[in-house]
């Protein structure tokens, strides 16, 4: 018999939620630099748990007219090339934070943890009453060379470090 913990449960829910906000980000922002010739729009975390929901979720989606592709990664400077989005889970931050370059042109970088964007991240999700809500630093993003659709920038909170 297979038991699963009301944690493990909960965790699931979390992330389908950060996935479908993900999506959301994918489609109403900007990459300056995306190559017209790309064949995907593509998903990277170095979380197994998160990219396994985050297949499951956004099945069949896509980003401008690009299927998206979830890619489990190591976090080297070359695998990260290939991203449009980062995502750093709470499990995956420690070797997020042993990463020497964290400016990556073109990757838009979402974390989970107090003080992601003082720490190179350019949107972070919070828990507040409950439900999932998120920051966001248009500067470092525009740094990164991706502009962030102003109907997103009213429902998050703005910072500006």
């Amino acid at each position: 018999m297979l038991t699963i913990s009301q944690g493990a449960i909960a965790d699931e829910k979390e992330y389908a939620l950060k996935a479908g906000f993900l999506f959301n980000f994918a489609r109403y922002g900007e990459w300056s630099h995306h190559t017209n010739t790309a064949s995907s729009f593509t998903l990277c975390s170095p979380d197994t748990s998160f990219i396994s929901v985050s297949r499951s979720i956004l099945n069949g989606r896509k980003v401008n007219n690009l299927p998206i592709e979830n890619v489990e990664v190591s976090l080297t400077e070359k695998n990260l090339e290939q991203c449009n989005i980062l995502f750093i889970t709470t499990d995956t931050l420690e070797s997020w934070q042993q990463l020497d370059n964290k400016h990556l042109a073109d990757v838009m970088i979402v974390g989970e943890t107090d003080n992601f964007i003082e720490q190179g991240g350019h949107i972070r999700f919070f828990l507040s009453g409950g439900k999932i809500r998120f920051e966001v630093s248009p500067e470092k993003l525009k740094l990164s060379g991706i502009t962030m659709s102003s109907k997103v920038l009213r429902l998050g909170r703005v910072v500006n470090n």
